[in-house]
């Protein structure tokens, strides 16, 4: 059978077919198309027509070139779309519009944060995420709230306006600190002690779950089954990383960084609360025990800043002029609230920089190495805290997403963890979408079968630590960071 991913970030998404073929496991890209928040009103949204179209389109180019058994969407979490009677009431925020955040105080004079913890297995360290927003509309637009029927989460949106059935698939709804990992039910005492209405949530629905038939718009005398994948990216990207029994440590990279190591059980100690760290769901009853950090966001709106002047930014001038850069200069926390969507990247990183007494970063190639050097001094700082919280000492990390393209990222982590890394594959959330969706259609039996045939089908890039010690200052600078903003707040 072939399949249809459609990978959606917040930056752009991708189409990808593929599936079991033989012995090995195929996957070939057939589109790509762009997202990004747009402002309407004075307010960040997602162009929830926009992505229709273009998964549309893609879904067409898919079929040109072969059949199309099933679709699956994932997309980020926390956003999501509020629905009426069928129809989609307004366009759904972005997660980085800072309104949408703006009442979590509020939330925690409710609910002690270690209840939060306890009844949903997130922290609410974790920046930001489906229940603050929801808590914003019930203060601030509750009349809105009160019009609606059904909330969605984005995959399940865009599935639903594609002809599936509304409700949600459970790797996005662990993700939402709305939800119980263990039951795998809705927190309902948690949303009436906030307020909240329970009456809007979905019913929830595993991996590989079939939810209706994709409407085409066009003829299509057999149009494909819409299948729910492992539809959270993160989620998705870790089931298709060639992880094993010996090596269960993870990292995705993209917009958002998320790493950490698989789990059976979710871990809601006091250990786990205390070092921020969340239990979010996988495929095949798996817990990803990890940590958010922001990701290349910071390069990507770098990029945004240099094009609107008309500079050159495609990846290899700016990371040919990082590493021409004098290693190990200032060092931002990627996480900071001084960093959002609303102004100049590269000014707000100067501005961070020279506000904790550190050089100003000058030309390109100094601001996209600390940029670079400063995600992976946060990466690893946060990966060794998971760790030690879950026990495990794996000598080898699993990278998939954009990173295992960034052959400087990559070689710099391996040396600040001084662990190996093991890079790839590259197409890791497209792969895993893909993986659940043929588990669905029975050509793949279990996780663990699917992961030794993604091993044995991929490139992966093996990057081995020779630092010798060279990033410990970087470490250490980094925990101070972290620890001035917890201080500030």
């Amino acid at each position: 059978m072939r399949h249809v991913a459609v990978d959606i970030g917040a930056n752009g998404g991708t189409v990808y077919a593929g599936g079991r073929d033989g012995d090995a496991f195929a996957v070939e890209e057939v589109a790509r198309f762009d997202n990004r928040p747009v402002e309407r009103d004075g307010r960040h949204v997602w162009d929830v027509e926009g992505l229709l179209a273009d998964v549309r389109a893609g879904v067409r180019a898919a079929r040109e070139t072969g059949p199309v058994d099933t679709v699956g969407i994932d997309t980020w979490g926390l956003d999501f779309g509020l629905l009426r009677d069928g129809d989609l009431l307004r366009a759904p925020y972005a997660y980085r519009d800072p309104a949408v955040s703006s009442t979590r105080d509020a939330i925690l004079e409710c609910v002690e944060p270690r209840m939060l913890f306890e009844s949903t297995g997130i922290n609410h360290w974790n920046t930001p995420n489906t229940l603050w927003q929801y808590h914003y509309l019930a203060r601030e637009e509750r009349d809105l709230l009160e019009r609606a029927d059904r909330l969605l989460m984005m995959p399940q949106l865009l599935t639903y306006l594609l002809g599936g059935a509304p409700v949600v698939e459970e790797t996005v709804a662990s993700t939402t600190q709305m939800f119980d990992p263990v039951s795998r039910a809705w927190t309902g005492g948690l949303l009436e002690t906030l307020g909240l209405p329970t009456d809007l949530l979905p019913p929830v629905e595993p991996a590989g779950t079939r939810v209706g038939t994709y409407d085409p718009v066009e003829p299509w005398a057999d149009p494909p089954a819409l299948v729910l994948p492992a539809s959270h990216d993160t989620a998705a990207a870790v089931a298709g990383l060639p992880l094993t029994d010996e090596s269960r440590a993870f990292l995705n990279t993209g917009t958002w960084f998320l790493g950490g190591v698989e789990l059976e059980t979710p871990d809601r100690s006091q250990r786990a609360f205390a070092g921020g760290i969340s239990n979010e769901l996988g495929v095949d009853g798996t817990v990803r025990f990890l940590r958010n950090v922001t990701g290349f966001f910071l390069l990507e709106e770098c990029r945004v800043a240099w094009r609107e002047r008309g500079e050159p930014v495609d990846y290899e001038t700016l990371l040919d002029a990082a590493r021409e850069a004098e290693a190990f200069g200032p060092l931002v926390d990627p996480d900071a609230d001084a960093f959002d969507i609303t102004g100049s990247m590269p000014a707000q990183l100067r501005s961070y920089c020279e506000a904790t007494g550190q050089p100003v970063p000058d030309d390109r190639g100094e601001l996209v190495r600390c940029v670079v050097e400063s995600l992976v001094a946060k990466t690893a700082v946060t990966l060794e805290d998971v760790f030690e919280t879950a026990e495990v000492d794996p000598d080898a990390v699993h990278v998939g997403g954009g990173g295992v393209e960034n052959e400087l990222f990559c070689r710099m982590l391996a040396d600040a963890l001084d662990r190996r890394v093991e890079a790839g594959p590259v197409e890791a959330t497209a792969i895993g979408n893909l993986l659940t969706q043929a588990m669905a259609a029975d050509t793949v039996d279990s996780l663990d079968s699917g992961r030794r045939l993604v091993a044995d089908s991929v490139a992966v890039t093996t990057y081995e630590p020779t630092a010798d010690g060279a990033w410990a200052d970087a470490l250490e600078q980094m925990r101070r960071l972290e620890g001035d903003a917890q201080r500030t707040v």
